[in-house]
């Protein structure tokens, strides 16, 4: 037994020896990030109603009422069925003060997603939500139907700006690059969100003649990856 155990003793030793004469891998090692302009083709906006009366029951079939025409409108002005979904719903009392005498009222509150797939139609669908009895029109949020080709454009050209990069800093040295080792997708929590959620300024009657008081403008779409590349 302790003649193997020598042998093997002997083995691991001889391992580190041949570990230690290699010599380290020689890399740079960079972060290449890209942004890619994106103008929007559609929009995803979240209106609303809130009911207040005394009753429970009269202030959730107040806002139930509105909350149909709010549908009706929507229908009639061409929104797919799939484009709309209830996202929040609440029936709850609230405290009012009224010369200081407290009374409890009953608040009914519901909120709707809709998906706007025409921009042109965007400021009239507003108009009408409003004129159905909508009274909160909480955020819009601008969007692309193509957000993977553009997330796909977003990484290959953060890629070569990695690329870009390593060879400068290993020219400032007087040497190159050479094959990547390793490549990897740095995660951020904003990638690939086109816009955040903006409060809507609309005006319930616009004047005759007006321009538009909406403007989706332009969005970003950005990646980042690390890339380990030889060093020569």
């Amino acid at each position: 037994m302790k003649f193997f155990a020598v042998i093997a003793a002997v083995a691991v030793l001889a391992g580190l020896a041949v570990a230690e004469d290699k010599p380290p891998v020689k890399v740079v090692r960079v972060t290449g990030t890209s942004e890619v302009k994106v103008v929007p083709d559609r929009a995803v906006i979240e209106v609303g109603v809130e009911k207040l009366a005394t009753s429970a029951s009269v202030a959730k079939h107040a806002e139930d009422a509105v909350a149909r025409r709010i549908l009706d409108s929507l229908r009639a002005n061409g929104v797919d069925e799939k484009d709309i979904q209830t996202t929040y719903l609440s029936l709850q009392p609230r405290p009012v003060y009224v010369k200081k005498v407290r009374v409890t009222y009953f608040a009914a509150e519901q909120s709707l997603t809709v998906t706007v797939r025409d921009l042109n139609k965007l400021e009239t669908l507003l108009e009408s939500l409003v004129k159905a009895g909508g009274n909160q029109i909480n955020s819009i949020q601008y969007e692309t139907s193509d957000l993977r080709k553009y997330r796909d454009q977003a990484r290959e050209l953060a890629v070569k700006a990695a690329r870009e990069k390593a060879r400068a800093l290993a020219q400032a040295l007087g040497q190159d690059i050479g094959k990547a080792q390793l490549i990897e997708e740095v995660a951020d929590s904003g990638y690939g969100v086109l816009n955040a959620n903006a409060n809507v300024a609309f005006e319930q009657e616009r004047t005759r003649g007006g321009g538009p008081s909406l403007a989706p403008g332009q969005k970003a779409i950005s990646a980042s990856v690390m890339v380990s590349f030889d060093l020569i």
